[in-house]
């Protein structure tokens, strides 16, 4: 998979899931991010109260420069994409990625294959013994005795998290959303050290604290377009350096467009007329789109402004309908029907059902209300 593919795609969907899926907080907990800061070793516990915080500050804490994991590690894309990507551990392969230190990037990978070649042990002790006795098998004793006592933590990590995961619901926001990363890797770093956990996961904190920063700033009402793009500059020169400009070269155009809509989302709101909304539009169309492309969405917005249309004047026409004491049920049912089938043509049937299922669907919700 393409390294930068990897980045753009992630913001999008999956890596945000992964956080919230392996949140670690206790359940009830009120406690959330400091407003000011977010702390490399730890997070500020003290509850905040929401309504004396000023929502028009930009003192958040996506805007502060404090990365989970310290620029030290230097991760760059590409251990991203080892990260994400398989390995094949095989027995003849595991020395070669193993020949110099046993904490590298293919480390947890391995130690994730170790947890599954060994699922059908009848219990710890027999799945440790297992572990024990294959990896000394394939392994000079120093190295294979260090894996060992490094898969031992790593088992106690994942039965916790287990456990954990079992009694906490999702992350409600990114606030907690960043909370929760932050706990886990702290969480971590009391287990393995703090040195073996950032390179153990790094790459898989900083792949997530990535989008969960970026679309904090996206979604951010009180900041104008230009005050977001220079927060995703920043953001991106902060966390990838020399890499920043190539981060998002394979998020589709489309989805580029998306986001400019939402990063702008203030400006657009504010413009003093639909015309001057519209003008800006067709301006970040033709940044990023093909004048071909353009071409086509002109096209497509003009089909969705005259079906809606169709659609308004249809149900001006049926109000009519419906209003005319001078008619009979029966003669107002046949001329709806005569409307639809002049407005809609050949969907006119299509319409129809849909207009059922919503009828259905509406009798339904009325119906689970009143109990």
């Amino acid at each position: 998979m393409n390294k930068n593919k990897i980045i753009a795609v992630a913001g999008i969907v999956v890596l945000i899931l992964i956080i919230l899926n392996l949140a670690v907080r206790k359940k009830g907990s009120e406690e959330t991010i400091n407003k000011e800061s977010v702390k490399k070793e730890s997070v500020d516990k003290k509850s905040v109260d929401k309504k004396s915080v000023d929502k028009k500050s930009t003192n958040k804490w996506y805007f502060n420069r404090n990365y989970i994991i310290e620029k030290k590690y230097e991760i760059k894309l590409k251990d991203i994409q080892t990260f994400y990507e398989g390995a094949d551990f095989s027995d003849e392969n595991i020395r070669n990625y193993f020949t110099e230190t046993v904490i590298n990037s293919y480390t947890l990978k391995f130690l994730k294959s170790m947890d599954d070649r060994f699922n059908d042990s009848k219990d710890l002790d027999d799945h440790l013994e297992r572990a024990r006795q294959y990896l000394y098998s394939v392994l000079p004793s120093r190295k294979a005795g260090e894996l060992l006592a490094l898969y031992k933590t790593y088992l106690s990590h994942q039965m916790d998290l287990y456990e954990k995961m079992r009694k906490l619901g999702l992350p409600l926001s990114v606030d907690e959303a960043i909370t929760d990363l932050q706990d886990l890797q702290e969480y971590r770093r009391n287990l393995f050290g703090k040195e073996i956990a950032d390179a153990l996961f790094g790459a898989g904190v900083k792949a997530a604290e990535y989008p969960i920063r970026r679309s904090a700033i996206m979604a951010d009402a009180n900041l104008y377009g230009a005050e977001k793009e220079n927060k995703l500059k920043q953001l991106d020169r902060d966390m990838w350096g020399d890499e920043a400009d190539s981060v998002g070269d394979n998020i589709l155009t489309y989805t580029r467009y998306q986001e400019k809509l939402q990063i702008y989302q203030k400006d657009l709101s504010e413009m003093r007329s639909e015309e001057e909304k519209q003008a800006k539009i067709r301006e970040f169309r033709r940044e990023i789109f093909t004048p071909d492309q353009v071409q086509r969405l002109d096209e497509v917005d003009r089909t969705i402004a005259n079906e809606k249309k169709k659609e308004e004047n249809y149900f001006a026409g049926e109000s009519a309908i419906k209003n005319n004491s001078s008619l009979s049920e029966q003669e107002k049912e046949k001329k709806i029907r005569e409307l639809q089938d002049e407005t809609f043509g050949e969907e006119a049937d299509a319409f129809r059902r849909g207009q059922a299922i919503r009828a259905g669907m509406e009798q339904y919700l009325e119906k689970r209300l009143k109990r």
